[in-house]
């Protein structure tokens, strides 16, 4: 089987002494002949708000016309949704050609110096050579890890995105939002445009490295922004204004207000490479793809009677935009919270902006080595809640029990990470 072939190889999770480089991918790459050359990327990085912006890109350019492939991380249902072409999953069968075009190559490298390739360098790989296959008019490319040494800044792209920075993954990035935003940064390429919505203080390390390197920059709030107009549970309205274009009544179907800052950042991107004369998009196919974007996990209604939302918040800054959300579209409604996260995640970081909204409140665990134990994140949100605590270690157990246990006017939530919102979908999908 594909998947345990591209499973055999080194996980970036600290357990195999692996270090982030691009040596690898470029060694790999030169031997293949560079086919990445043949592409052409939007290259997105951020702490939340990749796969999201990501997918207002793609549902953009698709709607224009163009054939779009989009890689994202880490899959929501199966392993083939990581890429896709106009929203077409690559196969099991497209996979196995793929491999047996990079074996020979990494049999050459992986006793050299460079040494063998990660589970990720290797997933990688073959989306190139998908995308490549299928004769794509435009990647849209999202990092996996930071962004200066991840696989996937090998490219050369049309413009690159950073939603935003905030602290996650410190392990491997860095202790601080600086030193976490200067390795987001190093996706920014000399005479690249660069459009970002970070904050400070992130914001300024990320515009010294892009005059270090001779990209132009955009910032989201100063030389473009959004005016949010309304919303509501089937989505929401805003007017998008930059210093040469003003768009009114942009409509979005995607939830929380944060959705309307990664809508902007799409938009502006569209709009600038189209001055450019490239890939140029018609204002009503923006419109329409605006609209018609959706991104799974994403405070993503999945059952209305009752209603169930699931959302991936798995740090700090994803958290409270998700409380924000919250005390939005809840009103009076009662909440049970169905929670599952990873030990190395910044436990009170996810749960304090979280767990006030909750009457009651599930703790679960998602399928993963990295699951925290559901009787640590008990501990911690008794220090915090008062409310009554359920222990079900099972996601799918724990999102039943809580559908079937509240009234129709309760709201059930699933969040904490990424890997229990697949689980949850993967349930919902079935139960419908």
């Amino acid at each position: 089987m594909i998947i345990d072939w591209i499973s055999s190889f080194p996980k970036f999770d600290g357990r195999w002494g692996i270090k982030l480089g691009l040596e690898r991918m470029e060694a790999l790459l030169e031997r293949m002949g560079n086919p990445h050359h043949q592409l052409q990327f939007i290259h997105v990085a951020g702490t939340n708000g990749k796969g999201s912006t990501c997918a207002y890109l793609a549902c953009i350019y698709q709607q224009a016309g163009y054939r779009v492939g989009r890689y994202t991380s880490p899959y929501i249902l199966h392993f083939y949704d990581r890429m896709s072409v106009n929203g077409i999953d690559v196969t099991e069968q497209q996979l196995s050609i793929y491999a047996e075009q990079l074996k020979p190559h990494i049999e050459e490298i992986r006793f050299s110096e460079v040494g063998e390739p990660t589970e990720f360098e290797i997933v990688t790989l073959l989306a190139i050579l998908f995308f490549i296959d299928q004769k794509v008019d435009l990647v849209v490319w999202e990092t996996g890890l930071g962004g200066r040494l991840d696989a996937t800044n090998v490219v050369s792209p049309l413009a690159t995105v950073i939603t935003n920075v905030g602290l996650d993954h410190l392990v491997h990035l860095g202790p601080t939002v600086e030193v976490i935003a200067r390795e987001k940064a190093g996706i920014a390429k000399e005479g690249v445009p660069l459009f970002t919505g970070a904050e400070e203080p992130a914001l300024s390390v990320i515009l010294a490295k892009a005059q270090e390197v001779g990209a132009p920059y955009r910032v989201l709030g100063k030389e473009f922004g959004y005016s949010r107009k309304g919303y509501s549970l089937a989505g929401q309205a805003f007017d998008f204004y930059s210093t040469d274009i003003e768009l009114h009544d942009l409509e979005i179907s995607m939830l929380g207000e944060h959705q309307c800052k990664n809508a902007a950042l799409a938009v502006r991107t569209v709009l600038h490479l189209s001055e450019q004369g490239v890939l140029p998009v018609e204002e009503n196919d923006l419109r329409t793809g605006l609209k018609l974007t959706r991104w799974p996990g994403r405070l993503e209604i999945v059952r209305h009677h009752p209603l169930v939302l699931l959302d991936g918040a798995h740090n700090p800054h994803g958290a409270e935009a998700l409380a924000a959300a919250l005390h939005e579209l809840l009103g009076n409604r009662k909440l049970v919270l169905v929670l599952g996260i990873l030990q190395d995640k910044l436990v009170p970081g996810v749960i304090d902006p979280i767990v006030p909204f909750a009457h009651k409140i599930i703790v679960t665990a998602p399928n993963s080595p990295r699951a925290a134990d559901v009787r640590d994140v008990e501990m911690f949100i008794r220090d915090r809640v008062t409310v009554p605590i359920e222990l079900i270690p099972n996601v799918a157990e724990a999102v039943d029990h809580a559908i079937r246990s509240i009234g129709s006017e309760e709201v059930v939530l699933v969040t904490g990470s990424l890997y229990t919102i697949s689980e949850a979908r993967q349930f919902t999908s079935k139960k419908g």
